[in-house]
């Protein structure tokens, strides 16, 4: 809270400095040939007379106005105004006492020359210029210390935001991916780019469009469509190495060490890179490897969260742990090259090996009217796992027009891990119900085998394009479960015991085939259509044998827990809409979707089933310059785990159970987004909003006798759910300090039956979130970042068997960052997590408090030493909390605690001479 006053106090000062700079020019742009048309976004750079250092910039508005203020006066400047297509403007202007604000009137540019292009001096380059479809910053226009990385230079640029885990968002809009000279740079990741590139050898930062993931999904509005940063590399650069080294030590036995080498030649890039430590760090930041691979790219990310909260991107989890200690290690490599036919073409490999040691406390309350039932459990998991990712693409720009993209990938992933529970429930009273002693001992794969096509063609005809394309998968998952446990029960009393094998062979193949073309009826009037089909063949075989104590070998089956699910099927989606243009900034899109979804259900046990359902369903989307309005339909069919009559008994106090009946789900979507950038108040806001209702959707029943619990899925409808928001962000610059304001808001609604001992009750389940936070930056010497987060969680009931639930949690972060003296760089951060929730032998109010001291060597900073202590006030936990259903679940998960290490860390750069022949590619 001290570090926040504090923060507040120099804004407010800064702010007060800020005032008494009162000087200003304004002006409108203007074509000189059409002097009715306005020109939008054009840089205005201001320098002071006989000066090439920047002093400010504006972009002008949509109605060609621009005003600078914050000049001081008494002083004469040079106005430099660079549009797109036209010629570079320039004029010399003098503010005085008398005159603080000048008003240029109307300034007309003229069209640039296609024979005689004017030289644009160096050091007049606009910080920033507004093409078409591409925003282009200046980098030398945004002062960076010489051991900067990409993410400090970006953290500069107006618009721009960074989370605090590395995603990146421009102008309200995700970052999907980064390329460096427009190619792949280990699969367009963002942060293995943002965190190791320097700064220094960036000559410009584009963002554009994510046109391929618009061209696999043409439904996405102009506010979802993701951005892509392409890092241009300064000439001298283009043939060369650079990179990091590093290797640190600690105490508590604790290391790390890595290193990411990048070496140019022509149109050939290679990136290697390899680690390993035991910090709970995959070598870079916590979601860099997760993303290594091409997940990203292949535009069909899959998500999966447990109830406990865990979640996992494509079914695997790729190293840094946010719960228990890890020691993990990986390497890999990056390859692009650029073809004489003008192809582009990336490999790359990445192999990590994760070793895991969890110790979780769970305290789980549900209500039951006037009972209830609480479930204490510590578990104790040691995990290793393997993988292998593979992936490539080849982008062939067969002409002007047409663009072909191939994208095979490759994913092995095997995991072992041991996992032991002492687990109690008791009852209201306290009386304790049973307990449980559990081992899981469990070996299994998740691989991925998957092949993308993508072939686009524009046509001359503006507005008519075809695109069509595949997405065809398997993965084969096989799973090794060796069960052992022992349940007691006191009410009454008895003991059960289990030592069981469960094979569980799961096998998905997917093939997934689009296709859309648009063709323009006239100036306003635009039809298009979107076809799409999924050819769909699972299979979920479970077989589970007991010990056989005669010779020790899970030898004996168990027919009633053994069963083969295969569902096979297709289902297509038609989607027909016409596209009104009613103004420049208005369109309507209305259109109709026809769903049709066919399946075959077959148990080697069981009854078969075959399901075949079809719906006509309306569509609608309206574009109001920065509104924009969607809704849509679809199906949904249940996974094949789901179909799986078979019980999972693995946990004796939670059967899950599964259910052959399930009927697919038909979900209605409306969503509504508005962005804005106001570039000449460096203001940028968005507001978002997403809702479904869902009919035939799953939920669980469940059933609890003497405190066992058993789960099985049904479909039910009146299922919605609404989440939205809203943020915003100001810049504030001032000389060499800058300040940014940012505000936000998050909310969700989830309404949703919970059905415990038959007796239902419809759930409404609130998340509300407000944050806001603050950076100050004073001439890159002092850094000041506070934020600050309250969610506020709440669940009501509409049956008193059920009790209303409640919990708010505290999230701050304050950030002091010292540059002095020059070689010596301080920083400390603090995070505090505080809820309302009390739980005995559960920490309430999480302090962890980290800081570091690094000093630099040598020219350009190459060598850094870096001294930092980890977690001071020993907090030693992670802790998060949630609701389920009726329940509060919180979860306490061990940390690494208090340590030092000291990190030695080497930049490489190797620029402007020859790379190869003599000097080989790898010589730095």
């Amino acid at each position: 809270m001290k570090i926040f006053l504090l923060s507040a106090i120099l804004c407010f000062t800064f702010l007060n400095l800020a005032a008494q700079k009162n000087g200003s020019i304004t002006g409108i742009l203007a074509d000189s040939a059409n002097r009715n048309s306005t020109l939008n976004y054009a840089t205005v750079s201001v320098y002071k007379a006989g000066d090439s250092i920047l002093t400010t910039y504006k972009l002008s508005d949509d109605h060609g106005v621009f005003k600078i203020n914050g000049l001081a006066t008494g002083l004469k400047y040079r106005l430099i105004i660079t549009a797109w297509q036209y010629g570079i403007y320039r004029k010399n202007v003098e503010l005085t006492a008398d005159k603080p604000i000048l008003d240029l009137g109307t300034l007309y540019l003229s069209t640039k020359s296609n024979d005689l292009d004017e030289v644009i001096i160096t050091a007049e380059r606009p910080p920033v210029i507004v093409r078409k479809d591409t925003i282009e910053f200046n980098a030398a226009s945004f002062k960076t210390l010489p051991s900067a990385v990409v993410e400090d230079l970006l953290k500069k640029l107006p618009g721009v935001q960074i989370a605090a885990d590395g995603s990146i968002m421009v102008n309200g809009k995700t970052v999907s991916k980064i390329l460096v000279d427009g190619k792949e740079f280990f699969g367009g990741d963002q942060q293995i780019a943002t965190k190791n590139l320097p700064a220094n050898m960036i000559d410009k930062v584009q963002v554009v469009d994510d046109k391929q993931a618009k061209r696999r999904n043409p439904d996405l509005t102009a506010a979802e469509i993701p951005q892509v940063i392409n890092l241009k590399l300064k000439k001298a650069i283009k043939k060369g190495a650079f990179g990091k080294l590093y290797a640190g030590a600690g105490t508590k036995n604790l290391y790390q060490a890595g290193g990411l080498m990048n070496f140019f030649r022509d149109t050939t890039q290679v990136s290697v890179l390899a680690y390993g430590n035991n910090i709970n760090q995959p070598g870079f930041n916590p979601n860099d490897v997760q993303r290594i691979g091409g997940f990203n790219r292949s535009g069909v990310n899959s998500m999966m969260m447990s109830s406990g909260g865990y979640f996992e991107f494509n079914g695997i989890s790729f190293g840094g742990s946010y719960s228990g200690i890890q020691t993990s290690s990986g390497g890999g490599f990056n390859f692009n090259t650029l073809t004489k036919k003008g192809i582009k073409i990336n490999t790359q490999y990445f192999f990590g090996r994760n070793d895991n040691l969890l110790e979780r406390l769970t305290n789980t309350n549900q209500t039951l009217g006037e009972d209830r039932l609480v479930t204490n459990a510590n578990e104790n998991t040691s995990s290793l796992t393997l993988k292998h990712n593979i992936a490539g693409k080849i982008d062939w720009q067969i002409d002007s027009l047409t663009q072909l993209t191939i994208e095979p990938f490759l994913v092995l992933n095997s995991n072992n891990s041991v996992s032991t529970n002492y687990s109690t429930n008791t009852n209201a009273a306290g009386q304790l119900l049973n307990t449980l002693q559990n081992l899981n001992n469990i070996n299994s794969a998740n691989n991925k085998y998957q092949l993308l096509a993508d072939l686009s063609k524009d046509f001359k005809k503006a507005g008519r394009s075809f695109n069509i394309g595949f997405d065809i998968s398997t993965k084969p998952n096989p799973g090794l479960n060796y069960n052992q446990s022992s349940n007691t029960t006191f009410l009454t009393p008895s003991t059960t015991e289990i030592d069981q094998l469960r094979n569980n062979q799961i096998e998905n193949f997917r093939t997934y085939i689009y296709t859309n073309y648009s063709e323009p009826i006239n100036k306003k009037l635009n039809f298009k259509i979107d076809l799409s089909g999924n050819i769909i063949n699972n299979e979920n075989a479970l077989s589970t044998f007991y010990k056989n104590q005669a010779n020790q070998l899970y030898d004996i089956v168990i027919p009633n827990l053994s069963q083969t699910v295969e569902q096979t099927g297709f289902k297509t989606n038609m989607n027909v809409s016409l596209n009104y243009k009613i103004t420049k900034d208005f369109n309507l899109q209305p259109g109709v979707v026809h769903n049709y979804i066919s399946l075959n259900n077959r148990f080697s046990n069981a009854n078969n089933l075959n399901q075949r359902y079809h719906f006509i369903w309306p569509t609608f989307q309206l574009k109001y310059k920065i509104f924009r309005i969607n809704y849509s339909a679809q199906f949904t069919e249940p996974n094949v785990s789901y179909l799986q009559p078979v019980a999972d008994n693995t946990n004796a106090l939670y059967i899950r159970n599964g259910n052959p009946n399930l009927l697919p789900a038909r979900t209605q979507n409306v969503s509504l987004n508005m962005y804005k950038y106001d570039p000449q108040n460096l203001i940028n806001y968005n507001l978002y909003g997403y809702g479904n209702f869902t009919k035939n959707g799953i939920v669980n029943t469940v059933n609890i006798s003497n405190g066992v619990q058993t789960v099985t899925p049904i479909n039910a409808s009146g299922i919605y759910s609404f989440n939205g928001g809203a943020n915003g962000a100001k810049d504030f610059k001032f000389n060499k300090t800058s300040l940014k304001l940012g505000l936000g808001f998050w909310a969700n609604f989830n309404h949703l039956p919970v059905i415990v001992n038959n007796i239902r009750s419809n759930a409404n389940v609130f998340y509300v979130g407000p944050n806001g936070s603050i950076r100050l930056n004073l001439n890159d010497v002092v850094e000041i970042n506070q934020s600050y987060a309250i969610n506020l969680n709440r669940s009501r009931y509409q049956d008193n068997f059920y009790t209303n639930l409640s919990y708010n949690t505290q999230n701050s972060t304050s950030e002091l960052i010292i540059r002095y003296p020059k070689k010596v760089v301080f920083e400390t951060n603090f995070a505090l997590t505080a809820n309302t929730q009390q739980i005995a032998g559960y920490n309430n109010n999480i302090k962890l408090w980290n800081a570091a001291i690094t000093y630099l060597f040598m020219k350009n900073d190459k060598l850094q030493l870096k001294l930092a202590v980890n977690d001071i006030l020993q907090s030693n936990v992670r802790r998060s909390i949630e609701i389920t259903g009726n329940s509060v679940v919180d979860y306490q998960t061990n940390n690494l605690g208090r340590y030092g290490m000291l990190t030695l860390t080497y930049n490489i750069q190797n620029f402007g001479q020859k790379v190869g022949g003599r000097q080989t590619m790898f010589s730095f």
